[in-house]
């Protein structure tokens, strides 16, 4: 087996350190990658340490250790020591800036010596640059002699700088990104200093102008891109702003902030023209920030356009949000940096994604449509994945159903994005049934007399011994039983929740003297206990999990209503309500249609040019469930938006989210035109477009 570029140096740094161990949080930062990355990358290390006989790898007391490793064996299997391994992509990535942040053509020779390759080698090398910049509308510029150049829209040259820097680091080689825009920057400046640590002393002053605080990449992509601006716009390569953007961005603090610094900066020989000071301040407004530092026009769209998600999320899912306010104001914190990332080609990467997909895959549905819907276009699915989490984490809240809040606080550290922290802070509460005041900090802004006045500190990230302490959790973004386990230790040890103890005590005293000797040991677990308080906490009801998926029947009524031509939409409505009464609820879904069709709150979504989605609230009524009643008309009902729709489904609703199997296979049934058409066919076939009920077979439609 190959080992990856990034275990290779991974080996190499450790082989540096024997006898010491290398902390496990230096490796995180160093490689700008997650806890679990790390451990993957000694996994495959052993794998391949073990099939040479070379050894082992080993984390304790969150160091890495090396175990009879024979380290001429692994260099000479590995490589040289002082030569830096690149896979054939991190080297293409590698060449390509090298050529376009150089002040001058790159020859061949350069890229030769740069690498330790072949000539030939190079010219593969070319050949693949070159074709990947034609997809980009972007060319590669070759003079006899004098090398090679990127010529092309500098937006778009600036997109593919960041995508190269990102995969440089993904891969371990952020320190070498880092060490050639040192040498360049050097070169043009003629002044030795450490422009990545300039770069990063400049973004803290930028926090401490917009009084609030920046979540930047681990990897430390944003630091990187503000030198690209340095050099790009040294050599006369500056991006070309519309006139209204350049008003919008000099009307922020952002700006302010951003020409202050480059003003600083002329002192060691970067004298940034205005196009670049622009570029930056729409780069770092790009980043994701803890709250909002200035009111202006900007935050009065954002919080429109945070509105408007909500409301068209709530249309999708057919839902309604208790305390549209509080879900308004996490999105508003996260849809402003959002804006200009999609109006500036800025990347965004979510290590999240994967895992939101899996545990809200239908929330994920809901707010593509919903994103849409709002005007905010094909978000990727990073962008989405922040978006779900906070459309999706307060769906189970008994916050928003009841106002509560604790006096107790929680400490969150180590977050890398304001969504992983919301995330964390609401399974928390879901977990534990209350809600908690949290907070968030960096941990290398931690003291130690402070953490101990929290109920609970869950730390993202490794913290060293002497941070350490009794109320203290490490915790994933996606809480584990083990987790849970361990908090659920912590707020019953310190008794942070008490209000049940005697009521709880007194059950499982009686459980225990009920059960047969030597079954009663799980009573005293925490887990039980806080099932227990969540019991009591919501009433003595039994909860609903909003995310779990749903299996099973879709709960499509197969008897389709056809409507007459000629009618209202009010009058459609009502017709296909009332042959879903009878099914799904009792006589008031009607008289409650009836009075919503009148008002402001009747809710539909038009989820297809013909199709129309209702939702029918049947909250409260004996008897009631979640199904869906079909409604055709051939020559189609005009709705409130002015548009005629043929198919008319209305869905009942028992609960917020209940109902979302139900409703996802219904979209999924008719997200194909065609299946719409044989649908219709099929209807009208059956009933020869007479008044009343006719029957459909849905397996026929689709």
């Amino acid at each position: 087996m190959e080992l990856k570029s990034r275990q290779v140096q991974l080996l190499r740094s450790l082989s540096q350190s024997v006898g010491k161990g290398l902390p496990l949080a230096d490796v995180m930062s160093e490689f700008g990658v997650s806890r679990r990355t790390v451990y993957y990358d000694i996994s495959r290390i052993n794998d391949w340490l073990t099939s040479a006989g070379l050894g082992s790898v080993s984390v304790e007391d969150q160091c890495l250790r090396a175990r009879g490793v024979q380290w001429s064996s692994v260099e000479r299997l590995s490589g040289s020591a002082d030569q830096r391994y690149f896979s054939v992509a991190e080297r293409q990535s590698m060449a390509f800036l090298r050529i376009a942040l150089s002040s001058e053509p790159v020859t061949i020779g350069v890229l030769m010596d740069s690498f330790g390759v072949s000539r030939n080698t190079v010219i593969a090398d070319v050949h693949e640059i070159r074709e990947s910049l034609d997809s980009l509308g972007l060319s590669l510029s070759s003079v006899a002699a004098a090398g090679y150049e990127v010529l092309g829209d500098e937006m778009t040259i600036r997109k593919r700088i960041w995508s190269s820097l990102k995969e440089l680091a993904d891969s371990g080689h952020a320190h070498d990104a880092r060490r050639f825009l040192q040498a360049a920057l050097v070169r043009v400046t003629n002044n030795d200093i450490d422009y990545y640590a300039l770069c990063r002393s400049l973004i803290k002053q930028y926090e401490s102008d917009l009084k609030t605080r920046c979540f930047l990449e681990s990897n430390g992509l944003e630091g990187m891109m503000v030198q690209v601006s340095w050099l790009r716009g040294l050599a006369g390569n500056s991006v070309v702003m519309g006139r209204d953007e350049q008003i919008t961005l000099m009307g922020t603090v952002s700006y302010r902030s951003v020409q202050c610094s480059a003003e600083k900066l002329k002192s060691v020989g970067i004298a940034l023209p205005s196009e670049e000071i622009l570029y930056i301040t729409s780069l770092l407004l790009g980043i994701k920030t803890a709250d909002f530092a200035h009111q202006s026009e900007e935050d009065a769209y954002v919080s429109s356009l945070a509105e408007s998600l909500i409301e068209n999320f709530e249309r999708v899912a057919c839902l309604t949000f208790v305390n549209k306010e509080f879900v308004k104001e996490q999105l508003s914190h996260h849809i402003r940096p959002l804006f200009y990332r999609q109006k500036y080609g800025i990347p965004v990467h979510n290590p999240l994604t994967d895992d939101v997909r899996k545990m809200y895959p239908m929330s994920f549905e809901f707010c593509r449509r919903a994103a849409i819907e709002s005007g905010m276009g094909s978000l990727s699915d990073d962008e989405l994945a922040f978006l779900t989490i906070y459309l999706s984490s307060d769906l189970d809240s008994k916050m928003l159903e009841r106002g509560d809040t604790s006096a107790d606080r929680v400490l969150i550290v180590g977050a890398d994005n304001m969504s992983t922290a919301t995330l964390v802070r609401d399974q928390l509460s879901q977990a534990c049934g209350i809600s908690f005041d949290c907070e968030y900090a960096d941990s290398e802004k931690l003291h130690r007399w402070t953490l101990e006045s929290y109920a609970v500190v869950l730390a993202l990230v490794p913290l060293p011994p002497e941070m350490r302490s009794d109320n203290m959790v490490e915790v994933t973004p996606f809480f584990s039983e083990e987790n849970k386990h361990q908090i659920y230790g912590v707020l019953k040890r310190n008794r942070i929740i008490s209000r049940y103890d005697s009521l709880i005590g007194g059950i499982l005293d009686i459980m225990s003297e009920n059960m047969p000797e030597g079954d009663s040991s799980w009573l005293g677990s925490e887990r039980l206990y806080f099932e227990l308080f969540k019991f009591f906490d919501d009433g003595g009801r039994c909860t609903v999990n909003s995310h779990a998926p749903m299996v099973g029947d879709a709960h499509i009524r197969e008897d389709t209503v056809i409507l007459e031509s000629g009618g209202t939409w009010q009058q459609a409505v009502l017709r296909c309500a009332e042959a879903l009464q009878g099914d799904s609820a009792g006589s008031s879904l009607v008289e409650r249609m009836k009075n919503l069709v009148r008002g402001p709150r009747f809710m539909y979504y038009r989820m297809a040019c013909d199709v129309v989605v209702v939702r029918c609230p049947v909250q409260g009524d004996k008897g009631a469930h979640v199904a869906a009643q079909i409604a055709l008309c051939d020559d189609g009902i005009v709705f409130p938006d002015g548009a005629p729709a043929k198919i008319i489904i209305c869905i009942s609703t028992i609960n917020r989210y209940s109902h979302w199997g139900t409703l996802f296979s219904i979209y999924e049934l008719f997200s194909d035109q065609g299946v719409i058409d044989r649908f219709e066919d099929e209807c009208r076939r059956r009933s020869g477009r007479a008044g009343g009920k006719g029957q459909t077979c849905l397996r026929s439609a689709s």
